[in-house]
């Protein structure tokens, strides 16, 4: 089984240091990554809607919808519903806006592989869009990538910035069958370009 489970990267004081994992399992029923398209309409919701409702990474073919997400039963950041989607820690900062907008999706899933399969192939200077609901498109520059143990609890991550920047988080490292999950996350940050 290649299902990584996404526990958040919340700091202790959100959540219990031992709190279980959630998983979500979602038949596959359409292509698994789609190429971006570079005349993809925004399709507005409202003129004055400023959540996200798609990621695009074009280096690594990641043409996805954005859920808003928060926390799950288990006080852990929630993850998509589909493995071809993101979710978006709706319970912090909107993209664009000062602080760390966080940005989670799977690294693979029972029937292969997920949106962010190919996510530790980004490199600094890689650029990352954001579709807003009003119509926007935000562009981000990929700053760095780290690998953390799993079940760290960064407090940076929600730390108060007036620079805008985005977190895109997946799992990695070696699966673990009894705690069925991988043993590490693998955090990649953007700053507004």
């Amino acid at each position: 089984m290649g299902l990584c489970l996404l526990t958040a990267i919340l700091p202790d004081a959100a959540l219990s240091a031992n709190a279980p994992s959630a998983v979500v399992a979602v038949p596959a029923t359409r292509p698994l990554v789609a190429a971006p398209s570079q005349d993809l309409p925004a399709a507005p919701a409202s003129r004055t809607d400023p959540s996200p409702n798609r990621l695009l990474i074009p280096r690594i073919g990641v043409n996805a919808r954005i859920e808003a997400r928060g926390l799950d039963a288990n006080r852990n950041m929630a993850t998509p519903n589909d493995f071809h989607d993101v979710a978006w820690y709706d319970l912090g900062p909107t993209p664009g806006e000062p602080g760390n907008a966080l940005i989670n999706g799977h690294v693979n899933w029972w029937t292969g592989s997920a949106v962010f399969t190919r996510l530790a192939e980004l490199r600094p200077g890689d650029t990352v869009i954001v579709l807003r609901g009003d119509g926007t498109r935000l562009s981000f520059k990929v700053t760095s990538r780290r690998t953390v143990a799993a079940g760290a609890r960064l407090a940076s991550l929600f730390a108060p910035s007036p620079v805008a920047t985005l977190t895109l988080i997946t799992c990695t490292g070696v699966w673990d069958p009894s705690i069925l999950s991988d043993t590490q996350r693998l955090l990649v940050s953007a700053t507004l370009a």
